[in-house]
């Protein structure tokens, strides 16, 4: 075998295995989807959902843009990714306890409308600084370009995560308390391997001196903070709003729908993931689209094979109840298809270090969101909600190219050029 071979081996190995990884978890959730579906009913997935959308909302916000900078400053040569790990932790305390301070009061509202004990809701709502704590970790190995690792991490929680539903289900138990806490106690024990022996060791950076000031940090964290909780809020807003003026069932047709048409975006993230990396190292843009186009590609291809036979497969797996769920996946599935190329362009501007103009991106896909469950609060239902939140995709994907072609035009002073960046060997 050549060495130019073995090259390409070597390339094409990287992709192949962070989509199995990554792609773990929606095939998973593919086969527990029905399991979950069919054992709790529409209402008792609504409770699910219900909890854990909110939840996922609300570990962005505590995390505020901390993950992000992170990644952007151990990304840089001679960074100590240690001590900038470290500072990371410490500025995340305050904001995670103020969050989830909020998210109790909030509990009251959910405990009513969905019928939960709202103890339950609380404690399932602690994660939050848990995934604080998580998140910080991901941004620290990303920045060290370790992708095993990560990948260890996602394939770890896919499969812990369907043997935790598959065996509350086994035991005869239909309660949606009990799959809360199978599912949080996944998480929990994936994420610890964040911080155990993985195979793939990265380039070894955690031993630079180079540690941005308090202020720089903190700067990044705030600016990156409003495209980080946008994205998330604009992915999930739409369940988070849903619990609070939508019967249970309604909730839980719409989480099907999302369940599954969304599972094409595992490919966005990974493209994200790279691509944020890469931009932080200086790497140009031709580079990068070398990187991350096959994702993009991918996305939008098995948006449509979701679609087009969603009518087959909904049904037949999830049970006739999910039937309404159908046309929901379809029109949820046009969002989809597009959604990788707003996600990328905005982490290739935050690696640019332009993190408050990419923050343009989801904030026109979350105002869009917004505005169109204000104007309908109390009509929405889960066709409703998904011609919602596919219209809000559309926004900012026009925004994500208005805003990608204003940075590669004027990029910032300061900014790494291409051709003096470190070359970043992807690794793991």
């Amino acid at each position: 075998m050549t060495v130019s071979t073995a090259g390409r081996m070597r390339r094409l190995a990287r992709p192949a295995r962070g989509i199995i990884a990554y792609g773990a978890a929606p095939a998973l959730g593919l086969l527990s989807g029905p399991v979950l579906a069919q054992t709790l009913g529409p209402a008792g997935r609504g409770q699910f959902a219900s909890v854990m959308e909110p939840l996922t909302v609300a570990g962005a916000v505590a995390s505020i843009g901390i993950p992000a900078a992170v990644t952007y400053f151990s990304a840089q040569r001679g960074a100590d990714a240690e001590r900038i790990y470290r500072i990371g932790l410490l500025v995340a305390i305050v904001p995670s306890i103020l969050v989830y301070a909020g998210m109790i009061w909030y509990s009251g509202e959910i405990s009513r409308a969905q019928g939960l004990p709202r103890l339950v809701v609380v404690a399932a709502w602690a994660m939050i600084l848990v995934s604080a704590v998580v998140q910080i970790r991901r941004g620290y190995w990303q920045g060290r370009a370790a992708w095993a690792r990560l990948d260890l991490e996602r394939f770890g929680f896919a499969v812990l995560r369907f043997a935790a539903v598959v065996v509350v289900a086994l035991l005869g138990i239909h309660e949606s308390s009990a799959f809360i806490g199978a599912a949080l106690l996944a998480f929990v024990l994936a994420a610890l391997l964040l911080w155990a022996p993985a195979p793939g060791r990265p380039r070894d950076r955690s031993h630079g001196v180079v540690v941005p000031r308090g202020g720089e940090f903190v700067g990044y964290s705030l600016t990156a903070a409003i495209g980080t909780i946008s994205l998330v809020a604009n992915n999930r807003l739409d369940q988070v709003l849903m619990p609070a003026q939508a019967s249970s069932a309604q909730v839980g047709l719409y989480a099907v729908a999302v369940t599954v048409a969304e599972v094409p975006l595992v490919l966005a993230v990974l493209a994200a993931r790279n691509a944020l990396q890469l931009a932080s190292a200086g790497q140009s843009l031709r580079a990068i689209v070398r990187e991350v186009w096959i994702y993009v590609a991918m996305t939008a291809a098995s948006s449509v094979v979701l679609a087009v036979f969603a009518g087959f497969y909904l049904p037949l797996f999830f049970g006739a109840s999910f039937e309404p769920s159908v046309i929901a996946v379809q029109v949820l599935s046009i969002g989809t298809s597009i959604a990788s190329f707003a996600t990328v362009a905005g982490s290739i501007v935050s690696g640019r270090r332009r993190p408050a103009l990419s923050s343009v991106i989801p904030l026109s896909g979350l105002v869009t969101t917004t505005v169109g469950f204000v104007a309908l609060w109390g009509r929405v239902d889960s066709l409703t909600a998904a011609v919602i939140a596919t219209l809000s995709q559309g926004v900012s994907v026009v925004a994500a190219a208005v805003v990608l072609a204003v940075v590669v035009r004027r990029p910032r002073r300061g900014t790494p050029a291409p051709d003096r960046a470190v070359a970043t060997e992807v690794r793991g």
